[in-house]
């Protein structure tokens, strides 16, 4: 009976241990050599007619003239709504190989004016090879095994009735180019297992980079050449080259379910914190190997760059400290004991900010004498970044919500409702905007805080963790 006790026991542990693990929920690809694909809708320029239509399949056929129908809930499109935003239709696996033509199936459609509604016939049969309501969109791609595409098919509302009655939508396509060169954001999708690129100036999405597994921490370097994104589900570091926006090394983490990155003061070492080892990989960039694992507390997540002070801080969530790394040693030269779950770091002046997830507090540490005192605001704010003049922004997951904190009366000042569960957050100072990653909604939040309103939404992959920008220099990258 005991050791049947224990075997039980001991399946529960495992159990447990299972569903904490990081999970992708994307469908995997059917076909043996699959790569993945995003299809994005947006309008060619301002509509002035109100149309709405019902897409019930989309499909796309080969060089051979075969044809891969995408399953798909009825989506309908709106084109006052779609104005201002991408829209993102689909996300799917298709075969490798080249493909030649867009089958979209039209349920239904109609014109509105003056509050009344007019029904509009679907597309004709063409040449007797077409049904009623089929529109075929001509674009030449690639899918590459293992490789993430989006195509971006743009609409021409104005054109799109003719004979007063017929519903015939002008629509062209394009996939992504291998060179995306304005500024960017990058969003890692845990569950879609790729990176999103964000054109930062037109806060619309322009590619998107399969990774490995379950990827959640990002971080650019300084000069914005590489990105690093930590695969959580496979234990390893993707390296991008933003110069073409690919995978160019995938390095081996050595340490179990990498979560957050963060870059030495001169960006020649990572450092990865490895939730379920209790510790964090050292990693050197010029090898891409790692040649240390620095033993901190439990449950580590939260990691932040001290580059004026050379050091690193580590947020051990399960043993309530926060660990003190000394880049020149490569060791823990202090842990700061808190009081509660610290979950995400922020490093705003001489001061370090710590976001909780159990408590409605957070934690300020003076990073000269590392005395410590307490901002009451009401929530459990789990994650944080530093803002422009004098701000921290924190995220409410609970209630859908970023807050302004004033720094200089420790109070919060202001909050905004965003998407479902605010996650990672990005501050571009330039354009006065913060970036939300929103997990559940799958979509990013870009906040005016000089308004402090809600501008656009772009909607990237499935479960969105992490974000980085590329920082802008004078004359480069524009």
């Amino acid at each position: 009976m005991k050791k049947l006790a224990r075997l039980l026991g001991f399946a529960f542990f495992i159990s447990l241990v299972a569903s904490c693990m990081p999970q992708s929920n994307l469908k995997k690809p059917v076909y043996s050599r699959a790569g993945q694909i995003f299809v994005y809708l947006s309008p060619f320029q301002a509509p002035s007619l109100d149309i709405t239509f019902t897409i019930s399949k989309l499909s796309f056929m080969d060089e051979y003239g075969k044809w891969y129908d995408a399953t798909m809930d009825s989506q309908t499109i709106n084109s006052t709504k779609l104005a201002d935003y991408q829209i993102k239709l689909k996300e799917l696996y298709l075969p490798e190989g080249k493909y030649e033509r867009l089958k979209w199936k039209i349920s239904e459609a109609f014109y509105s004016r003056d509050n009344k509604k007019f029904s509009l016939a679907l597309p004709e049969a063409v040449h007797s090879q077409t049904l009623d309501g089929e529109l075929f969109v001509d674009i030449q791609f690639n899918v590459f095994y293992r490789e993430s595409l989006c195509l971006f098919v743009e609409w021409d509302v104005d054109r799109s009735i003719i004979d007063n009655y017929l519903f015939n939508p002008r629509l062209t396509a394009r996939p992504q180019g291998l060179e995306i060169k304005n500024i960017s954001a990058y969003v890692s999708n845990e569950a879609s297992n790729c990176v999103t690129v964000i054109d930062r100036q037109e806060n619309s999405v322009v590619g998107t980079i399969a990774v490995e597994e379950a990827p959640r921490g990002i971080i650019a370097t300084d000069n914005g050449a590489t990105i690093y994104v930590a695969n959580s589900g496979s234990n390893s570091i993707s390296v991008i080259d933003t110069s073409v926006n690919r995978v160019i090394n995938t390095i081996e983490n050595r340490g179990y379910a990498p979560e957050e990155l963060a870059l030495s003061w001169d960006d020649n070492i990572l450092y990865v914190t490895n939730p379920y080892s209790n510790n964090v990989s050292v990693i050197d960039v010029a090898s891409n190997l790692v040649v240390d694992r620095i033993d901190v507390g439990t449950n580590p997540t939260g990691i932040v760059s001290d580059k004026e002070r050379r050091k690193i801080y580590v947020a051990n969530t399960d043993s309530l400290n926060i660990s003190v790394i000394d880049t020149d040693t490569g060791e823990v030269a202090n842990t700061l004991a808190v009081s509660s779950n610290p979950r995400s770091l922020a490093i705003c002046d001489d001061r370090l900010y710590v976001g909780n997830e159990r408590v409605n507090d957070i934690y300020v540490i003076d990073l000269s004498s590392y005395a410590i005192k307490t901002i009451s605001v009401g929530f459990r704010p789990e994650r944080l970044v530093c803002g422009l003049a004098n701000r921290v922004y924190a995220t409410n997951s609970s209630y859908n919500e970023i807050s302004f904190v004033e720094t200089t009366v420790d109070l919060v000042t202001q909050s905004l409702s965003v998407g479902r569960y605010p996650s990672e957050m990005a501050v571009d100072a330039i354009r006065r905007s913060l970036y939300v990653v929103n997990r559940l909604s799958e979509d990013v939040s870009v906040i005016d805080v000089t308004t402090e309103k809600v501008g656009k939404t772009i909607q990237v992959g499935q479960k969105p963790y992490g974000i980085t920008l590329i920082k802008e220099f004078e004359g480069v990258r524009n």
